[in-house]
């Protein structure tokens, strides 16, 4: 009898030690996740500034696709409670992650990156978990004529 108590209590502190681990682990495999996505949006952004012209009135301005998945809580990963592309400067944007746990971590983007006007200086914010987005991504001039990149989400 007393084996077996002391099993159940060994079982239980072991779990009760691999918790934190476990979640660490988690936290890590959602960031390596979003990191790829994040990585893909900032490739077909900076080839979009780079390589690409501005078509003539009334053409379809140049595009990209690029699929993001934002992770389902698991015990393999964390959820994400925010996830938001903010233009920080005329050049520049920077993706700014949260996750369930409370991790937040950001990454730099090297293109301006808008929300589906590029009259705006709107924030690009991506919720929800466990489902496969499109992001369109387009070429386009803001107000003072600067290259931007506008998304909209399919």
């Amino acid at each position: 009898m007393i084996r077996y108590v002391l099993a159940i209590v060994l079982a239980v502190a072991l779990v009760a030690l691999s918790a934190p681990a476990i979640e660490h682990a988690a936290s890590v495999t959602t960031e390596r996740q979003v990191e790829r996505d994040v990585d893909a949006i900032e490739r077909g952004a900076t080839s979009l500034i780079e390589r690409e012209e501005l078509p003539p009135d009334g053409q379809p301005p140049p595009r990209r696709t690029v699929p993001v998945t934002l992770p389902d809580a698991s015990i393999t990963a964390s959820s994400i409670d925010r996830f938001e592309i903010e233009r920080t400067s005329a050049e520049t944007s920077t993706a700014t992650v949260t996750l369930s746990d409370g991790v937040q971590f950001t990454e730099p983007i090297d293109a301006p990156i808008v929300y589906e006007t590029s009259t705006a200086n709107r924030s690009v914010e991506l919720g929800g978990t466990g489902v496969e987005r499109t992001l369109a991504l387009h070429l386009a001039t803001d107000p003072d004529g600067t290259r931007i990149v506008v998304v909209h989400r399919t």
